[in-house]
Order: C-alpha cells, then structure tokens, then sequence
C-alpha cells in the first residue's frame, strides 16, 4: 500500500503541475501581447475562420511544451489505474478503505470533468479541478507521511497551530483558485496596495459564484467587472494571513523538539519563497513560469505541513529545549 500511495503521491505532485500550466496558458498568461490576450477563451466573431483557427491550433503544436496535454492524459490515466488498485488492496486487507474509496471517487470525478467540462468559461469547472487535484493530493501525502501511533506526550497546542495553518493554507489555494477562474491574475499590477486600495469593496458575491458562466465578447475575450479585483485582493490579504500563521506554527515546532527542527525549517523556507514568488509574479508581468511555481510550492507546502503534523504526533518534545 505504501508503494503505491508514494508513486500515486508523485504523479499527483506532476499532475497538479501540468493541470496549473494548462490552465494558465489556456487563459492567455504568457500569451503575446500579455496582458492584451489575457482571458482570449471564445472564438472570435460569430462565425468561425476554419482556416485561421487550424493555423493557431497549428501554432499552438509547435510551442515548446506541446506535449502538457498528452502527458497529463497520460499520467491521469496511470494514476487512476494505481487508485483503483489501492482501493482494491484495501478492500481486501480491510484497512483505510475511507481513505481509498474517497480518493476513487475523487479520480472519477475529475474524470467526468475532464470529459464534460466546459473549460475555462465555467468558474465551477476551474474549481472543481482545483480542489479535486490538491484534495486527492492531501489524501495521499497523508497516507505517505502519517505515522501508525500518537505520542500521548505530544504538545495539543502545537498541533493546533498546524492544523490551523494546514486549513488556512487551504483556503488560499482555493482563493487562488477563485483568483484564476475569475481571470484576475492581472486586476491588481501594484504592490502592496492594488492600485491604491487594499481591502475587497464590492464583486466578492459575483467571484464565489461557481454556477454562473463567463459571457464572452464579440473578439473572444471573457467579459468581467469589479469582482477581478475583489477576489485577488482577498487573495493577497489571506496570503499575509498564511505566511503568518505558518511561521508561527513552523517556530512552535522547532522550539519543542530538535526531531522536528528539519522540517520546521523547510516549512519556512517553502512559505517563504511561495511570499516571495507571488511578490515575484506582480513585479514581473506575471510570467506563466512563476505562475506555474507559484502552483507547485503550494502543493510542496501542503506536503510538507502534513508531514509535520505527522511527526509532531509521534516525537517526544524536548522538555531541554529553551523556549525562549
């Protein structure tokens, strides 16, 4: 079970990472002119150029990382076939049937997705990929890092700290998923306020409304209004939040015990450098290979706080350790 829960695990971590790169390219980040062709997803005019849309189609094959879609194809296909074997195993061992069962339903719900979805004009559509990807990507790195036995002596206050900052890096990988589905990467360009303001005023209502889909313009391009900002202001305020909360939790665990010192350490690392890549990506013009790293940190983060939970559930804290 273990072995086939590490390799679904990695090929979760390369599905999350393509899924993102298709995503983003999909929806004009990178495109020429940027941002002029951001959110470019209709068919421009009422009737379709058979011939021009065949040249871009053609255009399009030529780029360097043609390859995105038929590689996640494959590698969803592999992954699938190694979760309906976990599911098997245990069923037949009667352990952690939960847990497979719900990343079975989960892989065929993303299936139906890929199947049926409507793209990039549904926000629901988006969001469902999103939350499914980094949701089968908890289950598993769960499984992965979890250990059989709770340490009674384990300090209850620090791993509420990181259950709390598991849960509120959550939320910004799903506000960051709201962010993309409303076409907002560029709404703010300014840093730290968004263009003069910092706090969401009106159009939140409209960007958490999953069941609407995206009017497209006479030349193809997506059609939005004030809900763009709102969405990736709250997004840059729940960053600050995370980065907090994190840190926090991070230096909690490096002050109870040198075992979790490690991972403590890479916590902070990861937090900080996903800060400074989302910095990066505003400074830069938001540039699809920043965009893309800022999608894989969050992932590693998400593995990586699991992973100290789960050591601090099984390490004896070092009572010789100052805290101060």
């Amino acid at each position: 079970m273990q072995t086939l829960a590490k390799v679904s695990l990695v090929l979760v971590v390369v599905l999350v990472s393509l899924s993102a790169y298709l995503r983003l390219d999909h929806s004009g980040i990178g495109c020429e002119p940027w941002p002029a062709c951001y959110g470019n997803i209709g068919i421009e005019g009422e009737a379709p150029d058979v011939a021009g849309t065949y040249a871009r189609l053609l255009e399009e094959a030529r780029q360097p990382l043609s390859w995105a879609t038929p590689l996640h194809r494959l590698v969803a296909s592999v992954l699938a076939l190694l979760i309906l074997s976990m599911t098997m195993l245990a069923h037949m061992r009667k352990s952690d049937r939960a847990i497979t069962i719900g990343l079975l339903a989960l892989t065929v719900f993303l299936a139906w997705l890929g199947i049926y979805s409507e793209g990039l004009h549904s926000p629901a559509i988006v969001m469902g990929n999103l939350t499914g990807g980094f949701a089968m990507l908890g289950l598993l790195g769960w499984v992965v890092v979890r250990k059989p036995h709770d340490n009674p002596q384990t300090d209850r206050p620090l791993r509420t700290w990181i259950v709390t900052a598991v849960v509120t890096l959550s939320l910004q990988i799903f506000l960051g998923g709201l962010t993309s589905a409303n076409f907002a990467a560029s709404a703010c360009q300014t840093l730290p306020d968004c263009h003069g303001t910092y706090l969401p005023a009106t159009g939140l209502a409209t960007a958490f409304d999953l069941t609407r889909t995206h009017d497209i313009g006479p030349t193809g391009m997506v059609l939005g209004g004030a809900e763009r900002a709102a969405i990736h202001k709250l997004h840059r305020l729940v960053a600050v939040l995370t980065l907090v909360t994190v840190v926090a939790a991070a230096t909690l665990a490096w002050k109870k015990g040198r075992d979790l010192r490690v991972w403590a350490y890479i916590v902070m690392a990861l937090v900080a450098t996903e800060f400074l890549v989302g910095v990066a990506a505003i400074l830069a013009g938001l540039p699809i290979a920043i965009a893309v790293a800022h999608n894989w940190l969050a992932a590693l983060l998400l593995l990586a706080l699991l992973k100290l939970l789960a050591e601090s559930k099984t390490e004896t804290i070092d009572s010789s350790t100052p805290h101060s």
